[in-house]
């Protein structure tokens, strides 16, 4: 297949995506993840000034659902369910790019253009894509978090590279601690590999 005809298939992939979240309607828990990031930002903006009371708040950083309810208000009123539609779509593709990046760099260009499919069109992550506020997310730091490991490894040499890619996996990780607390305890077989190569198989680094 051509690159034109990639192209063409890619914007009618994310189209489609687009248009179906904003016609899905409202999931079960999104007014409510909204709700959270409302008081959570409230609290912030106002430097504790206002300080309602949230359910469950001692186990929760909605750092994800802050920025959400932020970047919904672009959106007019009664179009924030559809707007926080579009950006969790966002960060689903991201997570289904990032995956087949993370395939490219370990197998092939092909291999890694099967996976971007086989995950798009899989019926749970699809379905999942613009209503689910949460796994989707964690899903796209999981991913970013191993990719950028990889971008460490191999240009840890570069101090300001290095130091950027370390800055960014404390990010996502604060987004995915977020979310989920048990989150920096799944990646733990993720960084005692990453300790392994570092201090043992160095073949990451050998291509840098």
């Amino acid at each position: 297949m051509s690159k034109k005809k990639k192209n063409i298939l890619l914007f009618l992939l994310v189209s489609f995506s687009v248009y179906c979240s904003l016609i899905v309607g409202e999931s079960v828990d999104e007014a409510h993840g909204l709700k959270y990031g409302k008081i959570t930002l409230d609290y912030l903006l106002s430097l504790g000034q206002i300080n309602r009371s949230m359910e469950y708040r001692e186990y929760y950083s909605p750092i994800y659902w802050s920025l959400l309810y932020f970047f919904t208000e672009i959106f007019p009123t009664k179009y924030q369910i559809q707007g926080s539609h579009v950006i969790n779509l966002l960060f689903s593709l991201g997570t289904i790019f990032g995956l087949s990046k993370l395939c490219k760099e370990l197998f092939n260009k092909k291999l890694s253009q099967i996976v971007f499919l086989v995950l798009y069109f899989y019926p749970i992550f699809f379905g999942h894509m613009s209503i689910n506020n949460k796994d989707t997310i964690i899903a796209f730091c999981h991913v970013w978090i191993i990719c950028l490991l990889f971008k460490y490894l191999k240009n840890q040499r570069v101090k300001e590279k290095a130091n950027n890619y370390i800055m960014l996996i404390g990010v996502l990780a604060a987004i995915g601690t977020g979310i989920n607390i048990v989150f920096l305890g799944s990646q733990i077989p993720i960084f005692i590999i990453i300790l392994l190569e570092v201090f043992y198989f160095k073949k990451i680094r050998s291509y840098s």
